[in-house]
């Protein structure tokens, strides 16, 4: 396991909003496990990371249609090997889902952390993804090319809640606006 991974700078830098519950859940975490990254890390979970993305013009978010869940999400998933940063795995995350990229750091804290149960499946025990919200702002509204979702698409911030969203996410997106310049 690396030992240059960020996440518990990250974590306990973060200023909560809404996400109070998740928060210290999260810093239990790193409490004990510093560097719980690894998509085999079950018990209780592990860190995801994921980007809130907002649109150039500061009026949308970009969301995913999750083929797994069902759900329309923020762009995220698991840290890989490859990953410096927890920024950089959000960034990964978001290009490999919507083929956005071009991407600029809005604030240096966390937009959010969503600490929810994962299902079992298959080999998979049931578990819990702490997701760390990176914020960013998009140069470009072009999507694509998709392969790993069912769809990605800008969605006003006014009509987020016509996707049947949950909380995390409009607290995310709340909070994203707030750093928006």
């Amino acid at each position: 396991m690396r030992d240059s991974l960020d996440i518990a700078d990250v974590v306990l830098s973060h200023q909560c909003e809404g996400d109070e519950v998740s928060y210290l859940r999260a810093v239990d975490l790193v409490a004990v496990v510093p560097l719980a990254w690894s998509r085999t890390a079950f018990e209780p979970g592990h860190f995801t990371a994921s980007g809130f993305v907002a649109s150039p013009d500061g009026g949308s978010l970009l969301l995913i249609h999750h083929g797994k869940l069902d759900r329309w999400l923020q762009p995220g998933g698991h840290f890989e090997e490859i990953d410096a940063s927890v920024e950089a795995a959000a960034k990964r995350e978001v290009l490999e889902e919507t083929g956005v990229g071009n991407l600029t750091r809005i604030g240096s804290a966390l937009v959010r952390i969503d600490a929810h149960p994962i299902p079992e499946r298959g080999l998979e025990p049931a578990h819990t993804h702490f997701d760390l919200g990176v914020g960013f702002q998009a140069t470009t509204t072009s999507i694509g090319p998709i392969d790993e979702v069912l769809d990605a698409r800008w969605v006003r911030f006014e009509d987020l809640t016509t996707y049947d969203v949950d909380e995390a996410l409009l607290g995310g997106a709340r909070n994203l606006r707030r750093f928006l310049p």
